[in-house]
């Protein structure tokens, strides 16, 4: 527990997955922001684009990107950033922008399922890989195949919500001011992580308005 001027935190819960606080003394309004930044701003990374070079499935390009780019990736937000952010000035990205995978897979004369254990990075070093490998994308028949190119980046979920990192609820306990925050991770980020960054980037907020009103 740690605590302030009639501010206190409490972990209740926590392993790899979710992770539940306490906070008593934090008002609504600055346990709902954590809460919602963690949802909409905490950046995370995912496939942003899928460039399709062969598809000869019973698929749509569009609907097989679609299942793509909905693949949970563990993300690495302390060595990579937003397009936007970059100063590589490449619309192909650099390595501090963009991870990118290749996907080939053919069936021979049997049914194969694709997947996404089956993209293969450019970077045979790099952490930022599928949450799981057991995610199916599509099923060629057989002669069937497929070849792409897939670009992971850094986004946010108010982007899209294929970004947001997890689930985060607030709810009161009756009677008192305590306030519980629950987080639970889609894999992208551990829960610690979640929350911290939320933090993180509310402080950066509260700092540019400070700024700002010192300005006027």
């Amino acid at each position: 527990m740690s605590s302030g001027e009639g501010m206190a935190v409490e972990l209740l819960e926590s392993d790899d997955k979710s992770m539940k606080v306490e906070f008593r003394g934090v008002p609504l309004a600055v346990a709902n922001a954590i809460r919602r930044l963690i949802i909409s701003e905490v950046p995370t990374m995912a496939v942003e684009e899928v460039l399709v070079i062969e598809n000869t499935s019973g698929m749509t390009n569009e609907i097989l990107t679609h299942r793509i780019s909905l693949i949970p990736f563990v993300s690495d937000i302390d060595h990579h950033v937003p397009p936007d952010e970059c100063t590589c000035g490449s619309k192909l990205g650099c390595e501090r922008c963009v991870v990118r995978y290749v996907l080939k897979a053919e069936a021979g004369d049997q049914p194969l399922t694709v997947y996404s254990r089956d993209m293969v990075p450019e970077n045979p070093n790099t952490t930022v890989v599928p949450v799981s490998g057991n995610v199916p994308i599509v099923k060629l028949a057989p002669g069937e195949k497929i070849e792409l190119e897939v670009y992971v980046r850094v986004g946010r979920g108010k982007m899209h919500a294929k970004w947001q990192p997890g689930i985060a609820t607030l709810y009161e306990s009756k009677g008192t001011e305590k306030r519980i925050l629950f987080v639970e991770s889609f894999g992208f980020l551990e829960p610690k992580r979640m929350i911290l960054e939320a933090i993180k980037i509310l402080n950066k907020k509260v700092s540019e308005l400070a700024h700002v009103i010192r300005g006027v």
